[in-house]
């Protein structure tokens, strides 16, 4: 997974020029950072690997054989600074505002039953264990390090690094987003034990296994 830029490195200044440039050669970037050519090739030979830039052959007219113009891949993308969590958190208020915590519970429910839409269709048929794997996947497809734990009375499914860590920390209704996902999806009790929101490390919910409910 790419990293999100820190820094003034060479490396950082490269792709920051792309960004600002849309394309550039090795020759065109050395020039605007004050470098050699091949130093701008290594780099870029290296953000290749890493598949944050990619390069097409054009032909200069002013040359007797193609060069190569650089410019980012989507993946690079993620590795500049995003205002997700903040745009999140001023929605929220407003909408706290406008309704208040009714409000935010509401929208909270709807936004896990339309998630839950994108994934229910695949689950039919599934025992409990192959139905929570797959959801567990598919929550983990958001950058979430999940971990299942099998208890007594159900599975503890423990997530370690919420994506929504500041935002719920402002507004706890968005820690509801994952049990009523996992109640919709599982069609069982799914209780919360640890929660970032009480300053617990992580968050953590109980997905009963011989509860469940009618519909």
């Amino acid at each position: 997974m790419a990293t999100s830029l820190n820094g003034r490195s060479t490396r950082n200044e490269i792709l920051l020029l792309l960004r600002r440039h849309d394309a550039a050669t090795a020759e065109e970037i050395a020039g605007e950072l004050g470098l050699t050519p091949n130093a701008v090739r290594q780099h870029l030979t290296n953000l290749e690997r890493e598949e944050l830039v990619t390069n097409r052959p054009f032909r200069d007219a002013g040359r007797g054989r193609p060069a190569l113009r650089f410019s980012l891949t989507e993946r690079a993308d993620a590795t500049f600074p995003k205002r997700y969590g903040q745009l999140a958190t001023m929605v929220l208020t407003e909408l706290n505002e406008m309704g208040g915590p009714e409000m935010i519970d509401e929208v909270i429910r709807r936004i896990a039953a339309r998630r839950a839409r994108h994934i229910e269709a695949d689950l039919e048929g599934l025992d409990f264990d192959a139905k929570l794997e797959r959801v567990v996947a598919w929550i983990g497809r958001a950058g979430t390090l999940t971990e299942c734990v099998p208890r007594e009375d159900g599975v503890l499914l423990t997530i370690h690094n919420c994506p929504f860590r500041n935002t719920a920390l402002k507004f706890p209704q968005v820690c509801n987003i994952t049990p009523h996902l996992l109640t919709q999806l599982m069609n069982t009790s799914v209780t919360q034990e640890n929660s970032i929101h009480r300053r617990d490390a992580y968050c953590s919910f109980l997905v009963q296994r011989t509860t469940p409910i009618t519909q």
